[in-house]
């Protein structure tokens, strides 16, 4: 089944509106511990954002006071629609200059979607179309006369895992140089 960007949204957002005073605006966002605040209109549709970051040089610069969410709105989002599939989605942070995305319908916000939540459909779907790892079995050869005996492998340790074009799970690999006879 494909997935939508509506299928990996987070609905962990908080919504405002321009007439809000910074100052209320600042105490939610840290009561919220979040990295922005979702600014929507008297019906319900996104307007843009108050990040953190604008936030904090207010703040630092004592322009807090007597100021309303208006005046430091940014309308630079990026907006999905809600049935948009997530292969499509995907392009937009590759180049890292989205870092997290709107989801509509309508014009009404819906959820958000982050790097975090892509990271995780790309890892889902390269671990679901990857192959399983081929498994051979080597001969345990006779050491001075004593049985060999090879390691389970739930006592080797743990590769890590990579999303490249081969994932070797938890399969751990050992070159060994071959020895003259």
């Amino acid at each position: 089944m494909r997935k939508t960007v509506a299928d990996l949204m987070s609905v962990d957002f908080v919504t405002v509106t321009a007439r809000m005073s910074l100052e209320d605006a600042l105490n939610l966002l840290v009561a919220s511990d979040l990295t922005e605040l979702c600014v929507v209109d008297d019906t319900g549709r996104l307007a843009g954002i108050v990040t953190d970051f604008d936030l904090l040089k207010a703040h630092l610069n004592a322009e807090l006071l007597g100021r309303s969410v208006s005046s430091m709105i940014s309308r630079a989002v990026t907006l999905l629609p809600a049935d948009a599939l997530m292969d499509q989605a995907v392009p937009l942070f590759r180049e890292g200059s989205c870092s997290r995305a709107y989801v509509c319908r309508d014009g009404q916000l819906l959820g958000r979607l982050s790097r975090t939540a892509v990271l995780r459909y790309l890892a889902q779907k390269n671990a679901t179309a990857a192959d399983p790892p081929a498994i051979r079995t080597l001969p345990a050869v006779p050491v001075s006369g004593q049985n060999a005996t090879l390691q389970s492998p739930e006592a080797t340790p743990r590769a890590p895992q990579f999303l490249s074009g081969s994932v070797l799970g938890s399969m751990c690999v050992e070159r060994s140089r071959p020895t003259a006879r």
